[in-house]
Parts: C-alpha cells; structure tokens; sequence
C-alpha cells in the first residue's frame, strides 16, 4: 500500500541567473559535485525518515522525472506533480490529490539546501498544534529587501505576523537582524480551505498571507542550521564549498 506524501518539493524553476547551467537543463538537476542538487535535499528528507516525496515539477520535468523514475533506486517512493504551464510556487495546491497528503508534511523549494533538524522542526510543529508552521532564518537588516518578514512571539514559538516586503519598514528600525522564511515549512490538510483556486498561485505572496490573517495558529521555528539559496552562481559555489568541507567527508 501507497504511504501518505510526507514531503512536496517545489522543483519547477527555470534557474536563469544560473545560466548557461540552466540553459539545457532545470535548476533542481543543476550538479553540485557530480549530482544534482535536488538529491541533496532528498538524501536529507531521508535520513529523517521522510521517504515519500511527491515532485512539482515544471521547466525541462522530463529530465527529473527520468532520472528518480519512482524513487526505487533512492530507496523512496517519488510521484509527481505536473504543472501544464509556470503555476508559480504555490501551484502544489492546485495539483495534489490532497487526500493522499500526510496529517503532517513538508514543503520545501528544491533549490534552497537547508540542513534543518526535521526532528525539532516536527517538535515546534506538534507543540503549537497549528495548521502549519514556518521555518525561519535570521539575517541582518540591511538584506531585507528579497523577504517578506516574519514576526514572532516571545517564544519565539509562534508566527504573529507575516509582512509583506513592501510594507515592513515599520518594523525595520532599531533592529540589526529580521526574521525571514528559508522557503520549507510544514502544512496540514487543514490549510486547504484557505487557498484560493487561481494561477498562478505563490506560497510567499498569496498562501502565507491568507494563513496569517486566519484564525489558525501558525508555529515559528528559528533555524540556525546551515541554509543556501543557490539562486546565483556565488551561491552555488558556497553551498558546493559547504558540502565539500561538511557532506562528503561524512
């Protein structure tokens, strides 16, 4: 029997300022010493115990889907989501068979490698019992401007308010750092009566907005584990750096 999807990994960007990396192939395949850079985050899901993984998959999807097939091979069960067109990253929601979502899963950019402790992230989750829960970084300041940011409780166990880029200047002065979201959360079923259908649909500037100004509660994990965005060719050589001096001598 088909276990549940306990993980949907967004895997559908052209990856432009990578290019001419990108010009033959889609971002998530670009390779990072020899694989490609969407294994890396598989291989992390899995060592959590995340083995179920459903792929959205866009730009160039023949290529991804040809080379993890099922999962077998990964030892994972991998399906796929298809967008027929750019759906943006909330176009998940329009295609998953939402009955064969985990109570609880993961959603991540494929292209963001982020060693989080899945464990702890399940642990903030499952204490604030929310409808889903953001993963966030922290960074200085004066980097703000390519972020919503993200508003916290003392705890700093719960997400009080999401802001968009736009709008957050209020909330800017006096401070040396803001929080940020890395791109992975964690969702329930429970949010599928908030997403609108529509395309394109984004996490970022249309779901996570339509959960903060829900009556849910929304969990908040400050993440200090190592987290790329490999968006840019020297972010690519950073995470390749990272992963040379702290994976592959594992």
């Amino acid at each position: 029997m088909k276990r549940p999807i306990q993980a949907i990994l967004l895997a559908g960007g052209k990856g432009t300022r990578l290019a001419p990396l990108t010009d033959n192939c889609p971002k998530p395949m670009v390779l990072i010493h020899g694989r490609p850079m969407i294994e890396y985050v598989l291989d992390h899901l899995k060592k959590h115990g995340i083995t179920s993984v459903a792929l959205s998959v866009a730009h160039m999807g023949d290529q991804i889907k040809n080379y993890f097939d099922d999962g077998a091979s990964f030892g994972m069960e991998i399906s796929y989501l298809e967008e027929p067109e750019p759906m943006g990253t909330g176009g998940w929601t329009q295609l998953v068979d939402w009955d064969e979502l985990d109570d609880n899963f993961i959603v991540a950019n494929a292209d963001n490698l982020f060693w989080i402790d899945i464990d702890k992230f399940f642990d903030r989750h499952k204490e604030v019992g929310g409808a889903a829960t953001i993963g966030a970084i922290e960074i200085p300041v004066d980097k703000h401007a390519a972020y919503e940011v993200l508003v916290h409780d003392e705890d700093k166990s719960r997400l009080i308010n999401y802001i968009d880029r736009k709008e957050c200047e209020s909330h800017l002065k006096n401070c040396d750092s803001i929080f940020v979201s890395s791109g992975w959360y964690i969702m329930t079923p429970r949010v599928r009566d908030l997403i609108p259908k529509q395309c394109p649909i984004s996490n970022e500037i249309d779901i996570w907005p339509l959960l903060d100004k829900s009556d849910h509660d929304l969990g908040f994990y400050h993440a200090t584990e190592p987290w790329f965005d490999s968006g840019t060719h020297e972010r690519l050589e950073r995470v390749a750096k990272f992963i040379k001096e702290n994976i592959l001598k594992d």
